[in-house]
């Protein structure tokens, strides 16, 4: 089968909001090729592992890659489509969104092969495994496996927003756990929340692309009875209420979430924020106080931040 394949250089910063772009479009495969995530690379304690960084890039350049039916669009409508959503981020968002270098060229199947190898299993913590739909697995008796379609929703989980937000909520998750996921996306918080152990768990999420997705998701692991995936801008208008709200989303979004979420949350909850950008938190940490959450504390991971708070 033939794909277009669009090539897109951006910033390391503004990579997910690109490939997040794509995949509403109607990517079916996203993966990028950031040379900060080789920059964190540490050796083994035996010498270094990596070649010199001048042997794979020239530049600090990301380069996102995205595979799009060529039936959905052709060549010059999907160009125009691009660089109109990309005005749009740039208008919304005050980030260095880079040259924005973008070709659209016919791929054939060799290249979805290749999208495929970057999604190898990815384990979030000592009990839990995100591996592709694809992928042949066998999970330890005490390790709980979540399979996805990498790239036909946001999110597969390589991120370190999503790890820090996981890790974060199985410290507190407990088979009475009623679990709120804001922003779902793929759906990779909730099942992960239904995996571990959870009593309930509701998924929200604008977008309808990415809940029909998440639905895909719940069904696909079986976790129909645990999972419920709802169309909903943020908590607005929900009434229920949980013991652990987890919202992996920009900080802008996280700061109009706050009341909501402290209206939503249980007393004595746990209202866990990722996706924020290491300068950040200090506004969110003062907004969440304001809000009347205490005991807030950090994780961080490649300069991304978690913050943890009670109600």
């Amino acid at each position: 089968m033939a794909w277009l394949e669009i090539t897109l250089t951006t910033t390391h910063e503004a990579s997910e909001l690109i490939t997040d772009t794509l995949l509403a479009l109607g990517a079916e495969g996203v993966y990028t090729e950031d040379p900060y995530e080789f920059d964190q690379l540490t050796d083994d304690g035996f010498g270094i592992i990596k070649p010199d960084r001048e042997e794979l890039y020239d530049s600090s350049d990301v380069t996102v890659k995205a595979y799009i039916d060529p039936d959905l669009y052709a060549v010059d409508e999907l160009e125009a489509l691009i660089n109109s959503e990309i005005q749009q981020l740039q208008s919304t968002f005050t980030m260095d969104f880079g040259p924005l270098n973008l070709s659209i060229t016919m791929a054939d199947e060799s290249g979805w092969d290749d999208w495929k190898t970057q999604y190898p299993p990815i384990s979030m913590t000592e009990h839990l495994t995100i591996i592709p739909d694809w992928a042949e697995y066998s999970p330890r008796d005490d390790e709980r496996v979540i399979r996805i379609e990498p790239g036909i929703a946001f999110g597969t989980g390589d991120h370190p927003t999503t790890r820090l937000a996981i890790q974060a909520m199985a410290q507190y998750l407990t088979p009475d756990s009623t679990v709120f996921d804001v922003g779902t996306g793929s759906g990779i918080i909730a099942l992960s929340a239904g995996a571990l152990g959870a009593q309930s768990v509701t998924a929200f999420d604008l977008d309808e692309t990415a809940t029909a997705n998440a639905r895909n998701h719940v069904a696909m692991n079986q976790l129909e009875s645990v999972v419920t995936v709802q169309t909903n801008n943020l908590l607005e208008g929900v009434a229920e209420t949980a013991s652990l709200i987890v919202a992996n989303i920009i900080t802008p979004i996280l700061l109009r979430l706050l009341d909501d979420a402290y209206r939503c949350l249980e007393p004595k909850g746990v209202f866990i924020m990722s996706g924020i950008q290491e300068g950040e938190e200090q506004t969110l940490i003062d907004a969440a106080s304001a809000a009347g959450f205490i005991n807030l504390s950090t994780t961080t991971e490649n300069n991304w931040v978690c913050i943890t708070c009670h109600k």
